[in-house]
């Protein structure tokens, strides 16, 4: 077998053992549809509890790396790289992790106010945008659940009447996961659809804290994606620029030694 497993540290074990798996994926030269080993061998291997392990997945299906295939394998995709932004990648992946806490902070007040209030009308719509996410799901159209996600919070948001949180918390929207890594699928992670409907549940109740904690727990789900985004990426960085440091000297050192006898700078 070519690949042999790094231990994984007990910090950031979820994000480590995510990149574990990438490692394996790339070790094995494993294609899409291809099946990883199975959930308790995977444990083994990395060291780690099966609940960790899980996590690990549910972060690279979000990231749409892997899925579950029939019989609850989990299976390679063919996850593309894609997606524009006004700001450099570096910029993005710097600045992700404090925007997520950002956008975090701002849509738990944002969900406080909303939950007293939201008229009737538009919990409402609210249901309507909470529907039209699911059908998209099922349907395993991304397009249309990205629209009915979007949709979603800009009705939660505009619900807590408050045009400067609104206007801060799209600030902080260019370092979203989906900026950051366009192909990810966490709207197909059963939690993050488990958020929603919690989340309209407390707004009906008029339970501002209920809410304000449901809104808390899925932000720190996009971060753990986020986190294991910008560890992989970060590194890919760092060998490409030092790559191009050495490419740099090399060309330096060419040029001098094809320079005349006694000419200089």
């Amino acid at each position: 077998m070519a690949y042999e497993a790094t231990p994984i540290r007990r910090d950031s074990v979820i994000t480590q053992a995510a990149q574990e798996i990438c490692r394996l994926i790339d070790a094995e030269r494993l294609s899409p549809g291809d099946a990883l080993p199975p959930e308790t061998t995977l444990s083994q291997m990395l060291g780690i509890s099966r609940n960790s392990l899980r996590e690990a997945l549910r972060v690279l299906h979000g990231l749409g790396h892997v899925e579950k295939a029939a019989g609850r394998r989990v299976v390679v995709t063919a996850g593309s790289q894609g997606g524009k932004s006004m700001f450099d990648q570096s910029v993005l992946l710097e600045a992700a992790p404090i925007a997520n806490e950002v956008r975090s902070h701002i849509a738990q007040k944002c969900a406080e106010l909303s939950a007293e209030r939201l008229t009737g009308a538009e919990l409402a719509e609210l249901e309507s945008a909470l529907s039209a996410l699911e059908r998209a799901i099922t349907r395993k159209e991304i397009a249309a659940a990205k629209a009915a996600h979007d949709t979603f919070h800009g009705l939660l948001l505009a619900g807590a009447r408050n045009p400067l949180l609104v206007a801060m918390f799209n600030q902080a929207q260019v370092a979203r996961l989906s900026n950051i890594s366009p192909e990810h699928k966490s709207f197909y992670d059963p939690r993050h659809l488990a958020h929603h409907r919690a989340l309209l549940r407390a707004l009906r109740k008029r339970d501002a804290h209920g809410a304000a904690a449901v809104v808390r727990r899925h932000f720190q789900s996009l971060g753990l994606m986020l986190e294991f985004v910008r560890s992989t990426r970060g590194k890919g960085a760092n060998r490409r620029n030092a790559e191009d440091a050495v490419a740099r000297a090399r060309r330096t050192r060419s040029s001098l030694s094809a320079a005349p006898a006694g000419v200089s700078e």
